[in-house]
């Protein structure tokens, strides 16, 4: 009888580490974008991302930077989903995620001699921001009209951004094809 007494007492010791445990595995969970787009857990959401929906998203990004000197709040606003949808099971494809830059935002996308050189020797934060978003399988656009419009140059641009014909007419074929639009 004592080893029927122990093995239940055993079990539910068992049940409470392994819940203790879950907080800490979901936290390690691979971020895609592994320096930027941090997220806090949340407790039985009522809603959450859906492993079986394949998301694609157009990201408008055309604010200025709310702080000097930080990277772009739009551009750590796509990092957060992609690091979100990929905490929950969704499996990105490549070009699932677009961002697309334009107005006040273009600058963001110069390389960082260029952004110092028209910025009084500011460093542009956004650089490696946008490398790991490419990495993990987003599109980032620049709109060629702001680009024109602001008299940047295309080898002033970064090598991890492409330079798309308007904003505009990017996000309308998109929408057209399915995509939804999040807007700065």
């Amino acid at each position: 009888m004592p080893s029927t007494a122990k093995s239940p007492f055993l079990m539910s010791m068992a049940l409470a580490a392994a819940l203790v445990a879950v907080p800490a595995l979901a936290q390690t969970t691979l971020r895609l974008v592994p320096d930027f787009g941090a997220y806090h857990e949340v407790p039985d959401p009522f809603e959450k991302p859906d492993p079986t929906t394949r998301y694609k998203v157009v990201f408008d990004v055309s604010q200025a930077t709310r702080t000097p000197g930080v990277v772009h709040q739009g551009l750590e606003r796509v990092a957060r989903m992609v690091n979100l949808l990929n905490r929950h099971g969704v499996k990105l494809q490549p070009g699932d995620i677009i961002v697309t830059m334009h107005g006040p935002a273009a600058k963001t996308a110069l390389t960082a001699p260029a952004f110092a050189k028209r910025f009084k020797d500011e460093a542009n934060p956004n650089a490696e921001l946008i490398k790991q978003l490419t990495a993990a399988g987003a599109s980032v656009r620049l709109c060629g009209q702001s680009m024109v419009s602001a008299g940047f140059a295309r080898d002033e641009i970064n090598p991890d951004v492409k330079v798309d014909i308007a904003a505009i007419t990017t996000m309308a074929t998109y929408q057209l094809r399915g995509y939804a639009i999040i807007q700065d």
